[in-house]
């Protein structure tokens, strides 16, 4: 039964992501206080003034609807009559700006989309809807053109971080105007009946946002009793460490590392994280000449270990017994933010984590069913959990451990699934299912929203060529999440039962990735291509193909081929007999013999804009 929640709830809860979707597709040639005013505007334009009760993901849809409606409404008006055509009156002697400032060239490209173009966007990137949904959101808004929306978006490539924050009007700076007569201002707004000011919910958030960027921009708050100033020997050259207080999550609005309070037995151990500052700045170029020094996430003991974690900007660096790593840690993850390793088999929790329970893919019956173990936490670090051996006869195989956590205190937070690879962070273990399953990837884990059938399908990957520990990981970072997405599912020649054909993405934190396609029969796993550094099976990727040689249990050679769901065209020629698709899939006959025909083979594969899709094959297929 779908819980009821109230509509003012929802709205608060999520006022963050409206405003954004609004100010985003508002002009950029609009100045940036009116800009900000005017999202904030909108979005309080959009709520009801009844607060009624209902389903949670209904009420916001209804909210985002009604705020595109809104700012696409509005972004017409001052494309059209130029910026006074939408003007929302503010105290004249207060000045508003985004606290952050983006990369001009990637907002430059925002900027020069269609209004439309930029509500595709919000749709897609922001809100990462499915294509279809969002086409349709466009299609009930009225937009003209919903696929020529959506082509425009799909053209611009993800937002950077810095991007993000430098479209938040959520968080921003307050500053007078030379002339400071807010009395006076204040009588003129209440002589102009008809001018509405919302400016009340803008500055209302923030107290709240801006929080985290005071606490590490600005300085941080030392740790007290960590003041690292015993002797001239032991301050660090750098400044201080600083950590975020220990409810600064609970405040803040981005779930990161930012938010994270410094946790462990010898966080107030002033040697020990002098010594661990030392050896940041000794090993990280130019650390010495931050002020501010950098955030302490962890110092404690772990089993016979001493072990720091410290984080300066996009890295975390760990300092174990006098030894120093140091991680790209990459963006923040839809699902959750990730645990941090601090020794094998031990990690330490976003605080917001309130359980973890642990299982190996060994564990996994044939229909995916795991066995999960509660692990003990304290203090945010959990218990050991054990590292999974493969037998000696199943080397270059991948267990796990995989991770379930729940986050019941964050808003709309459920539970996401990682899996620890080998790095210092754990990557989300997503699976999506072929049409018409989710259009979207899910965990793998018992949670509402997971899919169990993922866990059984990584167990076959985990021990393939396609599998983590085949990962060329040098100069890529850690994996930060690893989807498999299953493009094609259905019956294989010869009576040789279903097969699956699963692409395999895995992301890095440097920004790379590597991409398997895998077919999946009753008898094993086979690896039909790989491409290094491409969006493919991702959200900013589109539709893809696999072919190869396949030999069916009768001994005979088939030529086979399958493509995602949008694909138009698929087809093959090559030594073997002629053979048509059957929408997304095609089989060429071959012979029956030890080893396949040898010969040139060309496949094409179009998707419905007759645009070609790439199509993993092996050298020689």
């Amino acid at each position: 039964m779908t819980e009821e929640i109230s509509a003012n709830s929802v709205a608060n809860k999520r006022y963050r992501r409206l405003a954004r979707i609004a100010y985003l597709i508002l002009p950029e040639g609009l100045e940036r206080h009116d800009r900000v005013v005017l999202a904030h505007w909108i979005v309080g334009r959009a709520r009801h003034r009844r607060d009624h009760r209902g389903d949670a993901e209904v009420i916001y849809a209804g909210l985002r609807r009604r705020v595109l409606r809104s700012a696409l409404r509005s972004a017409v008006r001052i494309d059209q009559r130029g910026p006074g055509a939408e003007r929302v009156r503010s105290a004249s002697w207060l000045r508003i700006q985004p606290l952050a400032d983006g990369d001009p060239a990637a907002l430059g490209v925002l900027a020069a989309l269609s209004p439309r173009g930029r509500a595709a966007y919000a749709l897609l990137r922001l809100e990462e809807l499915p294509e279809d949904e969002a086409r349709a959101e466009l299609a009930a808004l009225g937009v003209p053109g919903p696929d020529d929306a959506l082509a425009e978006a799909a053209a611009v490539p993800p937002l950077g971080e810095a991007v993000v924050r430098a479209l938040d009007p959520t968080v921003v700076r307050l500053h007078a105007r030379r002339t400071f007569r807010p009395l006076a201002a204040a009588r003129e707004l209440r002589r102009r009946r008809g001018a509405r000011v919302v400016l009340g919910a803008a500055v209302a958030v923030v107290p709240v946002a801006t929080v985290g960027a005071f606490a590490l921009a600005n300085g941080g708050f030392p740790i007290a009793g960590v003041r690292l100033a015993g002797h001239p020997a032991a301050e660090p050259r750098g400044g201080r460490v600083v950590a975020a207080p220990d409810d600064l999550w609970r405040r803040s609005a981005r779930l990161e590392l930012t938010a994270w309070p410094a946790r462990g037995d010898l966080v107030r151990d002033r040697a020990f994280v002098a010594q661990a500052v030392r050896a940041w700045e000794a090993g990280t170029p130019g650390a010495a000449a931050k002020a501010g020094g950098p955030q302490l996430l962890f110092a404690g003991t772990v089993g016979t270990s001493r072990v720091a974690l410290l984080r300066d900007g996009a890295t975390v660096a760990r300092f174990t017994d006098g030894r120093l790593e140091v991680f790209p840690v990459g963006r923040s993850q839809p699902d959750g933010a990730t645990p941090l390793k601090v020794a094998p088999g031990r990690y330490l929790l976003p605080p917001w984590v309130s359980g973890v329970r642990a299982a190996d893919l060994a564990s996994g019956g044939t229909k995916g069913a795991a066995a999960w173990t509660p692990v003990p936490v304290r203090d945010g670090l959990t218990a050991d959990v054990p590292q999974p051996v493969p037998a000696p006869a199943a080397r270059g195989c991948w267990r796990g451990p995989v991770l379930e956590l729940s986050q019941p205190q964050v808003p709309d937070g459920r539970p996401y699934t990682v899996a620890d690879l080998g790095g210092l962070v754990s990557a989300n273990l997503l699976y999506q299912p072929a049409p018409p399953g989710p259009a979207w990837p899910h965990p793998v884990g018992g949670g509402p929203d997971a899919l169990p059938a993922g866990f059984a399908l990584w167990r076959r990957i985990g021990c393939s060529p396609a599998g983590p520990a085949a990962l060329d990981r040098r100069g890529r970072g850690d994996v930060e999440s690893a989807t498999a997405r299953e493009f094609w599912t259905g019956a294989l020649p010869d009576g040789a039962g279903p097969g699956h054909w699963i692409c395999a993405r895995y992301a890095y934190t440097g920004g790379r990735g590597a991409t398997y396609a895998v077919l999946l029969d009753d008898r094993g796993v086979h690896v039909t291509g790989r491409r290094l550094d491409t969006p493919d099976c991702s959200s900013a990727g589109g539709d893809l193909a696999s072919a190869g040689w396949w030999r069916s249990p009768k001994g005979r050679w088939h030529y086979l081929a399958a493509a995602s769901r949008r694909v138009t065209v698929l087809s093959a020629e090559g030594p073997f007999q002629p053979a048509e698709a059957d929408h997304d899939f095609l089989a060429g006959r071959g012979p029956v013999a030890a080893v396949p025909p040898s010969g040139r083979i060309v496949v094409t594969a179009r998707d419905f804009n007759q645009v070609p899709v790439p199509v993993y094959r092996r050298p020689g297929d």
